[in-house]
């Protein structure tokens, strides 16, 4: 059944609707087709993993339309631990500066980081993260081969490549949401250094929200323009030290 899944999720570029439908409709494939994936599979020409694995995340499952097979590219043991945390922001400054002096090292100790690697801080973070060795996964919008990232990556042991799409799909808005909610899945909790009113990281917060899940904002200097103080309002946590955060979980966890 996974070969069977892949090849749809291969032929319908993995779209959830189409992929549904030809389950449903016990659409056919030829033998030989089947064929090409096994062999391609077997000898890692195709890295992926279905929903009926074992390694699939228990986060996916929750989705509304969780995917039916995820590419990767790297060390998938990673998915299983136990702490990931997303971390982003979009501009740099002396105060954001700091921010990140005191909390990165602290969060790269303890936390997987969850990322779509963007650009802006993103970049910042993640070369942190890479420096400290510590475990990254990236969630690509275009599969695994050319992925849409600020800058290409070489894989280790600590880094880990998926996406539910398979290669050279063309980038779409729809897309690059439903990276987000991916990402949004995988996290506990999202972190925003600083963003601006029209930010695109909105879109990765109505993810989070959506799942329920905990934001935290370093407040910024509380202009029109400042993003952070905009979803400070609209409830979203204030924090000024990752101690912050550790307090927020040991409260949830007593």
């Amino acid at each position: 059944m996974n070969n069977v899944l892949i090849y749809f999720a291969i032929k319908y570029k993995g779209n959830f609707n189409d992929i549904y439908n030809a389950l449903k409709n016990q659409e056919k494939i030829s033998e030989n087709e089947l064929k090409k994936i096994e062999y391609k599979v077997n000898n890692n020409e195709i890295k992926a993993f279905t929903i009926l694995d074992d390694i699939y995340p228990e986060e996916f499952k929750v989705l509304v339309k969780p995917p039916f097979v995820v590419f990767y590219e790297g060390n998938v043991s990673i998915l299983k631990n136990k702490w990931k945390i997303y971390l982003t922001g979009d501009e740099k400054n002396n105060k954001v500066n700091q921010y990140l002096e005191q909390s990165l090292k602290e969060i790269a100790k303890r936390y997987t980081l969850i990322t779509c690697f963007y650009k802006n801080l993103d970049i910042d973070i993640n070369n942190f993260f890479i420096t400290n060795n510590s475990p990254i996964i990236y969630v690509s919008t275009n599969g695994i081969k050319n992925p849409y990232f600020a800058d290409k990556i070489n894989i280790n042991e600590n880094k880990l490549i998926i996406s539910e799409y398979p290669n050279e799909v063309n980038i779409s808005k729809n897309k690059l949401k439903n990276r987000n909610r991916l990402a949004a899945a995988l996290s506990e909790s999202l972190i925003i250094y600083s963003s601006k009113i029209d930010s695109g990281i909105n879109n990765l917060v109505t993810n989070f929200l959506n799942l329920g899940k905990e934001i935290y904002c370093f407040p910024g200097d509380f202009s029109d323009e400042d993003g952070n103080a905009n979803l400070i309002k609209d409830g979203a946590n204030i924090i000024t030290s990752i101690k912050d955060i550790y307090s927020d979980e040991r409260r949830k966890n007593a």
